[in-house]
């Protein structure tokens, strides 16, 4: 059997047909696995896509987590999510698990706020698949273990009281998930340690994060919680026009050289590390990772958010990086927002592109251009799949991957402002499909 489903600017979600093409020469030849099996996809748990969802009337609020979670539905059915360990950019305000000055002890951490503005989301995705991977980082330390004392800007205070407090705040983070029925599977050190922003940030230099890994939260982990991985985590460089103070540019081998290959340098940090996760500019340091380290999981943490405008375009642009990211070996891609308000603005302004826009006004939403191309995946793609080598003149405008059934899924697009060929040639059969300008396309064979 073979399946083919379209999606073009105007009329997205189209079963088709395809054509034999005996003695055509192929475009696009499908070879073996070539990757790691995959564990899924999935987008990240925010206060602010909690908020409108919890507004909407409860047949409307139900039909979207239904489409974003549900396995084996029309929808997405997301495997691999992440939280917030305290506040992200996209949280209603500021705030930390702990802000009582001088708590060494944490004894007034809690995760209440949680408890009403984030796990309600969790637990309703969970509802549909227990089986999901759920991984937590944080944004910022408690403002009082930073250098200066503010979320959006400044470090850890490198103190060994400091660091092993700061260490024991993600197993009690854990363990308080726990309590509420969310077992977290891995913990991410840092969202984004290149990078001081405007909303809660910490920066880290590679030396630190390996010192920390190695010194403090990874023997604390595997003590105290070892069901938790601990992953170098979420990794935002090379930045090619930022530098940290000592840590000096060295072209397309910034943040390779600087992070993960130094911290993976340290037999007994790589020890307590389980993967490294990778988000924007770390696109550029995931080659040399996985050459380096062939055995080492790895994950793309955060899709690039684009400006709020949801176009076709940048659908594609993010096909780009799907395809650029499994081509180097992650086992998981994971999307950023996956509910927002119209028009995606975060409380400081910055408009992003997410999944499903909701307009509270008319109690109704809006499933985005990159909704329906990650539905070309995942409606396919399954846990456990493989991606596969690829030849031809489309390689670079496909990717395809093998299911434990036996199954192959070929998605392809065309960028370009005229129709192509499209010949894809697969275990002893040729078929062709004739693709749109601006269109994605999924082929499954068997």
């Amino acid at each position: 059997m073979t399946l083919r489903v379209t999606s073009t600017p105007d009329q997205p979600w189209q079963t088709r047909g395809l054509l034999e093409a005996a003695g055509q020469q192929p475009g696009l030849v499908l070879g073996a696995p070539a990757g790691p099996p995959l564990a899924g996809f999935g987008g990240c748990f925010n206060e602010l896509g909690w908020e409108v969802l919890r507004q909407l009337p409860e047949p409307a609020r139900k039909a979207i987590l239904d489409l974003l979670f549900a396995p084996g539905g029309d929808g997405l059915g997301f495997q691999v999510c992440r939280l917030p360990m305290g506040a992200s950019d996209y949280a209603m305000e500021w705030f930390s698990y702990d802000e009582v000055d001088g708590d060494y002890g944490l004894e007034h951490f809690s995760i209440a706020r949680d408890r009403s503005h984030l796990l309600p989301y969790v637990h309703e995705a969970l509802a549909r698949n227990p089986q999901m991977t759920l991984f937590a980082s944080p944004w910022s330390p408690p403002t009082w273990l930073k250098q200066p004392r503010v979320y959006n800007f400044g470090t850890l205070r490198w103190e060994p009281a400091v660091l092993d407090t700061y260490a024991r705040y993600f197993l009690k983070y854990v363990q308080a998930c726990a309590a509420e029925g969310v077992s977290i599977a891995q913990v991410h050190v840092q969202n984004e340690p290149m990078a001081d922003q405007k909303f809660p940030s910490c920066l880290w230099t590679g030396a630190q994060l390996r010192d920390f890994i190695r010194d403090h939260l990874g023997p604390l982990m595997a003590r105290e919680a070892p069901a938790t991985e601990v992953w170098l985590g979420t990794l935002n460089g090379p930045f090619f026009d930022f530098a940290l103070e000592g840590v000096p540019r060295h072209g397309l081998t910034q943040g390779y050289d600087q992070y993960a290959g130094l911290v993976l340098a340290d037999p007994k940090a790589r020890g307590h590390i389980a993967g490294v996760g990778y988000q924007w500019g770390g696109k550029h340091a995931i080659a040399a990772t996985h050459d380096s380290w062939p055995e080492l999981r790895l994950m793309q943490t955060e899709n690039e958010c684009g400006d709020g405008q949801n176009s076709w375009e940048h659908a594609h642009y993010v096909f780009n990086l799907i395809r650029h990211y499994f081509r180097h070996g992650v086992e998981a891609y994971v999307y950023w927002n996956m509910v927002l308000p119209a028009g995606g603005a975060s409380t400081w302004g910055w408009k992003q592109n997410v999944l499903v826009s909701v307009d509270l006004e008319h109690a109704s939403w809006t499933l985005n251009p990159e909704f329906h191309l990650l539905r070309h995946l995942c409606q396919f793609v399954r846990p456990g799949a493989r991606c596969l080598a690829l030849a031809g003149p489309w390689t670079a405008n496909a990717i395809a991957f093998a299911n434990a059934d036996g199954s192959h899924v070929v998605v392809a697009a065309n960028p370009l402002p005229e129709a192509r060929e499209l010949v894809i040639s697969h275990a002893g059969t040729t078929v062709r499909l004739m693709v749109e300008p601006g269109a994605f396309e999924t082929v499954v064979f068997g």
